[in-house]
């Protein structure tokens, strides 16, 4: 394995002390099998580091690693470290973990103190030298103001133990007073040994289902929950000054020193604070004030618009310095401090109503704080972090990403995409226009597309993109290329969104929505109280014709960004979700094998085949649409395969591949040129590419990746005689807008990941039609007034890469053994079509269980 740089620039003008940095590091296949192999230098100097893996190859080498480490650098300093295999380590002074269980709880000693994590509680105690406890707990107060009681389902569970940092989690359930149950939770604190630094992340998840009368999805739900306050209070030794800065970020940071003092964020403090995107389920805007106001007890100190504040206390028992990350962009939130009692409002009584947590929501914030640091750190750790960047040729030799090119010369594609940061729409300012802030906000993506056909003057639609054609994705694979910080913000901050807000998390429901991911809300419509759940009664009709309602759909589901963000984070969560996301996928296609379910299953997939064998017509053995949903669910399928090499999750990905497509299929019955019904073939023949990439990685050449190659390559060259752009033909489309031009970057796409399978002069060919259908799109867009749209920028980026990367006549890529495509035959047989009846109604009468279909029922009939 070479050597690995990972750039460290500081950019704010704050020296940095000791502050927490983590990155996910990938490496090629066979390269590094245990992470005691590896070591993190800085020259000659090993540095402490916690290594953790997050994904292995299929020969068990490590494919992703995540560093965690401590950095200290000065103002504008630049600094270079080294991740290698070094032939001999020298020995490294690290903090060894201590941690101890007693009759209180479990110590965690630091460098600094100690940390008692109370057993069965949500609290926790500071302790510094022989200096007073400082005692931290989370209390959450019902829709009346009543207190409730955390009930843990156990004790703390140590989740992370190194030398760098000790992380434990607690999880349970809030109970009202009448011990009625009001929300789960998940506490995580992230305890670092050499420094004290504790970052706090607390989420808060109403698992019911929603009753969504007709499909339909607004706020003030049956299913919902509420509540008037979630904080955490930390009560000092003694009553004591504070240092309250609400603006740490500025370069000459104003300091008012006060007893005690409220700091309430209510609204975002932008131009368009009270944007119809803050509603209550009255359709009332929630926002009371334009930004922030601080205050003591007797009257208004200070208010401004947005702020990063920091809290700075010292006491007898020593210092207390706190921050909270995404303050203002998260609000309402508040930091308050009455006679010895600190307060961090994630939920702050002074919000005007009371919060509405919706059936399958959930909300994760987080603080931070230091009992013995720079308070300048902990500033710049909360609202400013360093971020660790790769040389991109560390992406490309790792084979990380699917067709990554290094380095590569900038293009016209990359021009169109460069509109995302340096546009006048680039999507920071996206956020300004409908106020894309707020706790359940903050992080998606206005749909500014949806507003191209209103009248002139009319304020612009309140849509939400949730992640459609996968932005997470494409701000990861442009954070790859570029190592701008932009693009990592933008990816963080909408995957955080989605595995909170967008995900629906309940295993209540139907099946086919339990944990599915909901899709953009309607199309040339106002969200209204629908939030970020697609379909509201207040609009009469869909945009769909005939479809007024409906839940999460495989036509909708992303996972690729998910996995990323996980990779390039470690953050758990996002690997949770897309996991459940592919286990989804697979309910909503396979069924979960109920008999009512299979029932209906071959009543709606079965008999129309029956029918048509029973008038001699030619039926085939497909059972998948060919459509995007397909398509999602192969991607879903090689995404947790990634995650999960040990299961078969890739095996099931070629059985569906069998089961949709083949190399003789008559394609001119498929109807694909039918652009409105037949287009988003084109993201099923992607998933495909992906799947034989992701093979190609692994050097498993197989049968089944025989049979998919050419399969592909028999449609890609249909495609080379048959596709123009859909623009050609604007009769066929109701909205024939330049979307359809970014959708055909598709066909160019494909044409060049089929180049890869076939020699010269074929090769030659497709790459050439590729390219031609590739200049026209870009030039098509580039003078276009509706290109810096969300849509099209992520349809743009979804689909970067081949261009750059693939290789026409690839050995290791091209068909080596075609006469193995030749084990799947086509034509579907009265024995075969009855042995899968049968074999499905055996399978779910064997596995009968009455509670279980009457539960499937009632879902059904809305009475659950």
């Amino acid at each position: 394995m070479e050597k690995i740089t990972i750039r460290l620039e500081e950019k704010d003008g704050t020296a940095r002390i000791k502050e927490p940095v983590g990155l996910g590091i990938p490496l090629p296949k066979g390269g590094v099998q245990a992470i005691h192999q590896l070591a993190l230098m800085n020259g000659q100097e090993p540095i402490n580091v916690q290594l953790e893996p997050l994904a292995h190859w299929p020969d068990g080498s490590l494919r992703w690693v995540h560093a965690s480490f401590l950095v200290s650098l000065g103002s504008g300093q630049v600094k270079d470290l080294e991740l290698a295999k070094p032939q001999k380590l020298k020995a490294t002074t690290s903090h060894e973990s201590a941690i101890e269980q007693t009759s209180d709880g479990c110590v965690i000693r630091t460098s600094t103190g100690s940390v008692v994590l109370v057993s069965n509680s949500l609290s926790w105690q500071v302790t510094q030298q022989n200096n007073p406890d400082k005692s931290s707990t989370v209390t959450l107060s019902d829709e009346a103001g009543l207190p409730c009681t955390d009930k843990a389902d156990a004790s703390w569970e140590i989740t992370h133990k190194g030398s760098v940092f000790v992380a434990a989690t607690l999880n349970g359930q809030w109970l009202k007073q009448n011990n009625e149950p009001l929300a789960l939770f998940e506490c995580e604190l992230r305890i670092f040994l050499e420094t004290g630094f504790i970052q706090v992340g607390l989420t808060t998840h109403n698992p019911k289902r929603v009753r969504h009368p007709g499909g339909l999805w607004d706020l003030g739900d049956a299913g919902s929950v509420y509540f008037r306050e979630l904080a955490i209070e930390t009560t000092l030794p003694a009553k004591c000054l504070a240092q309250v800065t609400p603006q740490a970020t500025d370069k000459e940071p104003k300091v008012v020193q006060l007893a005690d003092f409220n700091l309430y964020q209510d609204s975002s403090g932008g131009g368009n604070w009270q944007s119809r995107n803050h509603v209550d389920a009255n359709g009332e805007i929630t926002t009371q004030f334009c930004g922030y106001r601080l205050a003591n007890p007797n009257d208004l100190v200070r208010e401004g618009k947005r702020a990063n504040p920091l809290i700075s206390i010292e006491h007898d028992g020593g210092t207390l310095d706190l921050a909270v990350p995404g303050f203002w962009q998260n609000f309402p939130t508040s930091l308050r401090k009455e006679d010895n009692k600190l307060t961090v409002g994630l939920f702050p009584k002074d919000f005007k109503k009371t919060y509405e947590l919706q059936g399958g929501e959930r909300k994760t914030l987080r603080c931070v704080m230091a009992h013995s640091s720079n308070s300048n750190t902990v500033a710049a750790a909360a609202y400013s972090p360093l971020m660790p960047v790769l040389a991109p040729e560390c992406y490309e030799q790792a084979n990380a990403f699917p067709w990554f090119k290094a380095n590569a010369q900038p293009d016209a594609l990359g021009e169109l995409i460069a509109e995302g940061l340096s546009g006048n729409s680039n999507f920071f300012a996206k956020r300004e226009v409908i106020d894309e802030f707020g706790w359940r906000n903050f992080g998606d993506i206005f749909a500014d597309h949806e507003t191209l056909y209103q009248a002139e003057g009319d304020a612009p639609f309140i849509s939400h993109y949730n992640n459609q054609y996968d932005a997470i994705f494409g701000f990861a694979r442009q954070f790859a290329v570029s190592g701008d910080k932009r693009w990592f913000e933008l990816m963080d901050d909408l995957a955080k969104h989605v595995t909170d807000i967008d995900i629906y998390h309940t295993n209540q429901d139907r099946g086919e929505y339990n944990n599915g991911l909901f899709w953009h809300t309607d199309h040339y419509l106002e969200a209204q109280t629908a939030t970020h759940r697609t379909f509201t009664r207040h609009n009469d009709t869909s945009s769909t014709p005939g479809q007024t309602g409906g839940g999460p759909a495989a036509e909708h589901c992303y996972t690729t960004g998910l996995m990323y963000h996980y990779l390039l984070t470690g953050i758990k969560a996002s690997k949770t979700a897309a996991l459940e996301l592919a286990q989804w996928m697979v309910t909503n296609h396979e069924g979960s094998s109920g008999l009512l379910e299979s029932v209906l299953a071959l009543k709606n997939r079965e008999l129309p085949r029956m029918k048509a064998l029973a008038k001699g017509n030619l039926v085939t053995t497909h059972i998948y649409p060919f459509t995007r949903g397909t398509g999602n669910y192969l991607t879903a399928l090689v995404d947790a395969s990634i995650l999960e090499p040990e299961n078969d999750w890739l095996t099931r990905a070629e059985a569906v591949i069998k089961n949709t497509i083949h190399p003789e299929d008559n394609i001119t019955n498929r109807d694909l040129l039918n652009i409105e019904t037949g287009w988003s073939y084109l993201i099923l023949l992607s998933a495909i590419a992906r799947y034989l990439q992701e093979k190609r990685a692994r050097n498993q050449l197989d049968e089944p990746y025989q049979f998919a190659a050419a399969s592909l390559l028999a449609y890609a060259n249909w495609m080379q005689q048959n596709e123009r752009p859909f623009l050609a033909d604007t009769a066929q489309l109701e909205f024939a807008n330049h979307t359809w031009v970014a959708q055909d970057i598709r066909k160019a796409m494909l044409i060049f990941q089929a180049a890869e399978l076939v020699s010269q002069p074929k090769a030659a060919s497709l790459m050439n039609t590729a390219q031609d259908w590739l200049k026209q799109v870009c030039d098509t867009l580039k003078g276009s007034e509706e290109r810096h749209y969300s849509r099209i920028l992520v349809i743009l980026m979804q689909n970067y890469g081949p261009h750059l990367a693939a290789i026409p006549a690839n050995r290791n890529a091209a068909l080596t053994n075609p006469e193995l495509i030749g084990s799947k035959t086509l034509k579907l047989t009265w024995r075969e079509l009855i042995g899968r009846i049968a074999g499905r109604m055996v399978y779910s009468i064997k596995r009968l269980n009455i509670a279980k279909e009457k539960a499937w029922l009632d879902t059904r009939r809305g009475r659950k």
